[in-house]
Protein backbone atom coordinates (compact mmCIF):
# COMPACT_ATOMS: atom_id res chain seq x y z
CA UNK A 1 0.00 0.00 0.00
CA UNK A 2 2.91 2.66 1.13
CA UNK A 3 6.45 2.62 -0.05
CA UNK A 4 8.64 2.81 3.23
CA UNK A 5 9.75 6.35 2.96
CA UNK A 6 5.86 6.95 2.83
CA UNK A 7 5.25 4.99 6.11
CA UNK A 8 4.60 6.93 9.29
CA UNK A 9 5.49 5.71 12.73
CA UNK A 10 2.06 3.89 12.94
CA UNK A 11 1.16 5.74 16.40
CA UNK A 12 -2.02 6.22 17.18
CA UNK A 13 -3.06 8.25 20.03
CA UNK A 14 -5.83 7.64 22.48
CA UNK A 15 -7.79 10.60 21.82
CA UNK A 16 -7.36 10.40 18.22
CA UNK A 17 -9.05 7.28 17.70
CA UNK A 18 -11.78 7.99 20.42
CA UNK A 19 -12.61 10.86 18.55
CA UNK A 20 -12.86 8.76 15.59
CA UNK A 21 -14.90 6.07 16.93
CA UNK A 22 -17.21 9.07 18.24
CA UNK A 23 -17.77 10.12 15.16
CA UNK A 24 -18.73 7.29 13.55
CA UNK A 25 -20.88 6.49 16.17
CA UNK A 26 -22.50 9.88 15.90
CA UNK A 27 -22.71 9.57 12.42
CA UNK A 28 -24.66 5.91 12.86
CA UNK A 29 -27.03 7.43 15.37
CA UNK A 30 -27.89 10.37 12.98
CA UNK A 31 -28.51 8.33 10.40
CA UNK A 32 -30.92 5.60 12.40
CA UNK A 33 -32.44 8.36 14.40
CA UNK A 34 -34.47 8.77 11.13
CA UNK A 35 -36.15 5.60 11.52
CA UNK A 36 -38.20 3.72 13.72
CA UNK A 37 -38.54 0.29 12.91
CA UNK A 38 -37.38 -2.81 15.10
CA UNK A 39 -34.70 -3.90 12.41
CA UNK A 40 -33.61 -0.62 12.58
CA UNK A 41 -33.42 -0.88 16.52
CA UNK A 42 -31.55 -4.25 15.92
CA UNK A 43 -29.15 -2.52 13.69
CA UNK A 44 -28.23 0.16 16.01
CA UNK A 45 -27.75 -2.74 18.83
CA UNK A 46 -25.12 -4.51 16.48
CA UNK A 47 -23.47 -1.23 15.51
CA UNK A 48 -22.88 -0.13 18.79
CA UNK A 49 -21.84 -3.78 20.46
CA UNK A 50 -19.12 -3.46 17.15
CA UNK A 51 -18.01 0.19 18.35
CA UNK A 52 -17.94 -0.74 22.17
CA UNK A 53 -15.72 -4.12 20.82
CA UNK A 54 -13.17 -1.43 19.13
CA UNK A 55 -13.05 0.80 21.96
CA UNK A 56 -12.14 -2.09 24.65
CA UNK A 57 -9.60 -3.38 21.94
CA UNK A 58 -7.65 0.10 22.88
CA UNK A 59 -8.56 0.30 26.33
CA UNK A 60 -11.75 3.15 25.83
CA UNK A 61 -14.89 2.61 27.78
CA UNK A 62 -17.65 3.14 25.58
CA UNK A 63 -21.15 4.24 27.05
CA UNK A 64 -23.46 3.09 24.06
CA UNK A 65 -26.31 5.74 22.77
CA UNK A 66 -29.74 5.61 23.35
CA UNK A 67 -31.14 3.71 20.69
CA UNK A 68 -33.88 5.70 18.82
CA UNK A 69 -37.22 3.83 20.38
CA UNK A 70 -39.74 6.80 19.57
CA UNK A 71 -40.32 9.29 16.26
CA UNK A 72 -37.14 10.17 14.18
CA UNK A 73 -35.31 13.20 15.89
CA UNK A 74 -32.48 15.47 14.97
CA UNK A 75 -29.23 15.13 16.05
CA UNK A 76 -28.76 17.96 16.92
CA UNK A 77 -31.50 17.36 20.00
CA UNK A 78 -29.79 14.48 21.18
CA UNK A 79 -27.68 14.61 24.24
CA UNK A 80 -24.14 14.81 24.00
CA UNK A 81 -22.07 11.37 25.87
CA UNK A 82 -19.09 10.89 26.91
CA UNK A 83 -16.55 8.86 26.83
CA UNK A 84 -14.74 7.47 30.11
CA UNK A 85 -11.35 6.01 30.04
CA UNK A 86 -10.33 2.45 32.21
Amino acid sequence: MYGEEERGLGIWFKDGIENILLAIDEANLDMVSRFDAPEVRIYRQGFAAAISAVATAFGIRYAPSRTTTGRARSVVNLPVRKWEET
